[in-house]
C-alpha cells in the first residue's frame, strides 16, 4: 500500500513539475520576447555547431538496426501474446500511422521544400540541367521525410509495445529501456527523468508541427474567406484546433482519433488524384519511378554525409539537422502511439509496416506536389519560388492557383484547408493522449483537457517569440537529449529481440 502511495505521489510530482516548467517558459517569453528568442537561438546554434554529427549518426544507425532486426528469426514473434491478434484492421492501422507520423507537414513542405532545394543545395552540380536539379530537389525532400525518421518510430514503438504487451508494463517512453536497465530503474528516478524528456519532446515537437501548419491553413483560408494572413489569425486557429482536439481525445481512440485519421487518408488520396489529373500528368507519372530510384541510390550516402564547408554546414543545419531534431522530438509521441495501436502484430510486420508504407506515401506525395510545383517553376521562373521566398506557407496556394483548371482551384483550396484542420486536430489529440499516458493519467478527462490546451498555449508562445525560427530551434534543442536516449533504446531493442522470449506477464497492458 505504501509503495502504491509513493508511486501515486511521484506521478503527481512529475505532472506538477512538467506543468510548472512549461507555464514558466510561457510566462518568461511573455515578459521578454526578445530575450526568450535569443536564448532559443543560442541553444540551437550550440547543438548544430557541436552535435550535428551525433544527430546524424544516431538517426542513420537506428535505421540500420531496424532493417537488421527484420532478418532475425525472432522477428516472427508477436507484440503481445502469441495468440493475440491486431485490434485494428490494416487500413485503420495505416491511417493512424499516417496521421500521427506525417500529419500536416506534408502539406506545408510538399511544395515549399522541393522549390527551395531547387534553388540550391550541396548535392547538385553547378552545371546540372533543370530536370536533374528538380529530381535532386525531390530526392532531398523524400530523404528528410523517409526511412530515417520512420526508423526512429519503428525501434521506439517496438520496444514500448513489447514491454507493454509481453511484460505488462504501462505504455510510457521509459518502458523502452526496460531490457537494458531493469524494472527498478525504470520505476525510479531514471524512468521519471526519461519520461519528462519524452513529455518535453512531445510538447515541442507537436508545437512545431502545429505552428508551421497553421500558416498553411491561414494561407488557404485567406482567398476563401478573407481571413487576413497574419499572426493574430494564426493564433486564433491554434486555439480553435486545441478546443476541437480536446473534444476528439475525450471521445477515445476508436471513435475520435481512428475516424479522423481514416477521413484524413481518404481526403489526402482524393487531393493527390486531383493534383495528378489537373497538373502535368504524364510528367508526374514518369517522375515517380525516377524519384524512387534516385532516393534508393542515395539514401545511405546522404544519411552519413557531414558538411565540410561553412556554406554546406549552414544548409545542413537549417535542413537535415533540423529535421533529425524534429523527428527525434516526435519520437516519444509517435513511438508510444504506434505501440498503443499495434498489439498482436508480428515484429516483422510491424517494422515493415512502419518503414515501407509511409515511405511509399512520401515518395508519391512529394513527387506529385513537389513535381507539380517544379514543373511550373521550370515553365516560368518565379511561378512558385516567389511565393515560397515570401513565406513557405504560400507555396501550396501558389501551386494550386497556377493549375490550368480554374474550376478546381476553389474546391482544392477548400479540401486543403479542411485537411489541414483535421490533421492538426489528430496531431493534438494524439499528443494529448500520449502525454496523459506518460503521466499515468490517461483515464482522467480533466488532465486531457488541461494538456490539450497547454499544448496550444506552448505553440502560441513559440510562434510569438520567433515564428518559424523559434519552432525549428525548439525541435533541434530537444533533439539532442533524445538522440542520446535513442542510442540506449537501440541497445535495448537489440537485446529484447535477439534474446529468447520471456515468460509473459499476466498483468496485461493498458486497454
Amino acid at each position: 500500500m505504501a509503495e502504491a502511495s509513493i508511486t501515486f505521489h511521484a506521478k503527481h510530482r512529475l505532472s506538477a513539475f512538467a506543468i510548472f516548467s512549461l507555464v514558466l517558459f510561457s510566462a518568461y517569453a511573455a515578459i521578454d520576447l526578445q530575450a526568450a528568442s535569443a536564448v532559443t537561438v543560442a541553444l540551437r546554434d550550440m547543438v548544430t555547431g557541436h552535435f550535428d554529427w551525433l544527430l546524424t549518426g544516431t538517426v542513420s544507425g537506428v535505421l540500420l538496426l531496424a532493417l537488421g532486426l527484420l532478418l532475425l528469426p525472432n522477428a516472427s514473434r508477436r507484440i503481445g501474446y502469441e495468440h493475440d491478434r491486431p485490434e485494428f484492421s490494416r487500413w485503420s492501422w495505416f491511417s493512424m500511422l499516417f496521421s500521427a507520423g506525417l500529419a500536416s507537414g506534408l502539406v506545408y513542405w510538399g511544395t515549399a521544400e522541393p522549390i527551395t532545394h531547387f534553388g540550391g543545395n550541396p548535392f547538385v552540380a553547378a552545371d546540372a540541367t533543370g530536370m536533374q536539379a528538380a529530381t535532386t530537389a525531390v530526392t532531398i525532400t523524400v530523404f528528410h521525410w523517409g526511412l530515417h525518421g520512420w526508423g526512429l518510430y519503428a525501434i521506439t514503438g517496438l520496444c514500448i509495445g513489447l514491454a507493454a504487451y509481453r511484460r505488462g508494463r504501462p505504455i510510457t517512453f521509459s518502458a523502452a529501456l526496460l531490457p537494458l536497465v531493469g524494472e527498478r530503474h525504470v520505476d525510479g528516478l531514471l524512468g521519471r527523468i526519461v519520461d519528462l524528456l519524452a513529455l518535453y519532446g512531445t510538447v515541442f515537437g507537436v508545437a512545431t508541427s502545429i505552428g508551421l501548419a497553421v500558416g498553411s491553413m491561414n494561407a488557404t483560408l485567406e482567398p476563401l474567406s478573407g481571413l487576413p494572413f497574419n499572426m493574430f489569425s494564426q493564433l486564433g486557429i491554434v486555439m480553435v484546433v486545441s478546443t476541437l482536439g480536446v473534444l476528439s481525445v475525450l471521445s477515445g481512440i476508436a471513435s475520435g482519433i481512428r475516424r479522423l485519421s481514416e477521413l484524413n487518408v481518404w481526403l489526402s488520396l482524393g487531393l493527390l488524384i486531383a493534383i495528378v489529373v489537373a497538373g502535368p500528368t504524364s510528367w508526374l507519372l514518369m517522375a515517380a519511378p525516377a524519384n524512387l530510384i534516385d532516393y534508393a541510390a542515395n539514401v545511405v550516402p546522404m544519411g552519413f554525409w557531414l558538411a565540410d564547408s561553412a556554406a554546406d554546414h549552414a544548409w545542413q543545419s537549417a535542413w537535415t539537422v533540423f529535421y533529425w531534431g524534429w523527428w527525434l522530438a516526435w519520437t516519444p509521441f509517435v513511438g508510444m502511439f504506434i505501440a498503443r495501436i499495434s498489439r498482436g502484430r508480428t515484429i516483422r510486420e510491424f517494422i515493415l509496416g512502419v518503414l515501407i508504407v509511409p515511405v511509399l506515401v512520401v515518395v508519391t506525395w512529394m513527387t506529385v506536389f513537389g513535381g507539380t510545383a517544379l514543373h511550373q517553376e521550370l515553365a516560368s521562373a518565379g511561378a512558385v519560388s516567389e511565393a515560397v521566398t515570401a513565406d513557405y506557407s504560400l507555396g501550396l496556394v501558389a501551386t494550386i492557383e497556377n493549375l490550368p483548371v480554374p474550376e478546381l482551384r476553389t474546391l482544392l483550396l477548400v479540401v486543403v484547408s479542411f485537411l489541414l484542420f483535421t490533421w492538426l486536430i489528430t496531431s493534438l489529440d494524439s499528443a494529448t493522449l500520449v502525454i496523459c499516458h506518460i503521466l499515468h493519467f490517461d483515464h482522467m478527462g480533466s488532465m486531457k483537457i488541461l494538456w490539450g490546451f497547454l499544448l496550444g498555449g506552448v505553440t502560441c508562445t513559440l510562434m510569438l517569440i520567433g515564428g518559424m525560427q523559434a519552432l525549428q530551434a525548439a525541435s533541434i534543442i530537444i533533439g539532442l537529449p533524445m538522440a542520446i536516449l535513442m542510442l540506449l533504446i537501440s541497445i535495448s531493442a537489440a537485446k529484447e529481440v535477439i534474446a529468447p522470449p520471456l515468460e509473459q506477464s499476466a498483468a496485461g497492458a493498458l486497454p
